[in-house]
């Protein structure tokens, strides 16, 4: 089979898959035997446009450490390594050093060869491929990986529409964040992703103190308000890889891929002083000071599946609400699981 029938195939079957996670999935496998290579991970850019995240990889043993120490990479790094196309890095061990650390063993690694991913709209995502130590890629490699970035614009195109339309649906209605039914998948696939590369998450339960008050003394409108005043806020606490949820009511939960729970607990801390440090404007020149009550768990150090860590999450903030709002508490870790440093 020639190069142009393998590269138009592969972009057509891509082109049937309308999932991020299978779009690059089947993407990242036919990729590796197309372009050389070990390892294939691919990424797509952050919705600020400020990283790269992985969503899928393929490749023989040392891929779960690969994808566990390169989860995330800076866009900005990538446009200076390939800022016209498809290029050769000799030493990928600079991806490495930017990528989240682990104390998973990494394989020796060669050269990288990375192919900006583009739609319509512009950068959209990047392939990256591995070689092991003292293996390469010859110029023909770049040929074709050029070629193949042509031919997965309509692909990227496709995906591109149909976020946007999926956007609508699992947006909430109030705050600036996802709704409760997107949590529920979310939380599903983070966990198989995790289960998959031998990676963790940590998520967040946050309960706003005293909002019925608000509601009481102001009107639904001023709650309103103060929902979607909290959301942006909670926002700009958190990375572009982590996602905001309002889980119901005055609940929101943050899910932290990559993390464990010292990290977490961090972010949670960085959270509550941000809600609590200026007041929220309930009405034109109304100002009122607000608090959050946090608490904080980990797969899989709280359970096996993710509603036994959100059970978790939530039991633990409970407890600061009867016990005087406003603070971060951490779930105990069940017997036997132990930090393995990730995050």
């Amino acid at each position: 089979m020639s190069d142009e029938v393998a590269i138009v195939r592969l972009a057509l079957a891509v082109t049937r898959q309308l999932v991020e996670e299978s779009c690059l999935a089947v993407l990242s496998e036919g990729a590796g035997a197309l372009l050389g290579g070990r390892w294939t991970l691919a990424y797509l850019v952050s919705e600020d446009g400020n990283d790269l995240r992985r969503v899928a990889g393929s490749g023989p043993r040392g891929l779960q450490a690969l994808a566990r120490r390169l989860d995330l990479l800076d866009e900005g790094l990538i446009r200076v390594l390939a800022p016209a196309g498809p290029a050769i890095l000799d030493g990928a061990s600079a991806l490495l050093e930017a990528g989240t650390k682990t104390d998973g063993e990494v394989p020796d690694l060669g050269a990288a060869l990375l192919t900006p991913l583009h739609s319509g709209a512009g950068r959209a995502g990047l392939l990256l491929s591995l070689t092991a130590r003292g293996e390469g890629f010859d110029t023909s490699a770049l040929r074709r990986a050029a070629a193949l970035a042509d031919e997965l614009i309509p692909a990227l195109d496709n995906l591109r529409t149909v976020a946007s339309l999926r956007e609508l649906v699992i947006r909430d209605d109030t705050a600036d964040c996802f709704n409760r039914r997107f949590l529920d998948q979310t939380l599903e696939d983070e966990t198989e992703r995790c289960r998959r590369f031998g990676s963790r998450f940590a998520l967040i339960f946050l309960d706003m103190d005293n909002l019925k008050e608000i509601n009481t003394r102001h009107g639904h409108a001023a709650g309103s308000r103060v929902l979607y005043e909290a959301s942006v806020r909670i926002s700009r606490s958190i990375r572009s890889i982590d996602r905001l949820f309002r889980y119901g009511g005055d609940e929101f939960v943050v899910l932290l891929p990559g993390t464990v729970l010292e990290g977490a607990a961090e972010v949670a801390e960085r959270i509550r002083r941000e809600l609590s440090t200026t007041p929220f404007e309930v009405a034109p020149g109304a100002l009122v000071q607000l608090t959050a009550s946090l608490g904080v768990a980990a797969w899989p150090d709280h359970g096996s599946g993710a509603r036994e860590v959100v059970e978790a999450a939530d039991q633990v903030m409970r407890e600061i609400k009867a016990h005087g709002k406003d603070a971060v508490a951490v779930a105990e870790r069940r017997v036997g699981v132990e930090d393995d440093g990730v995050g």
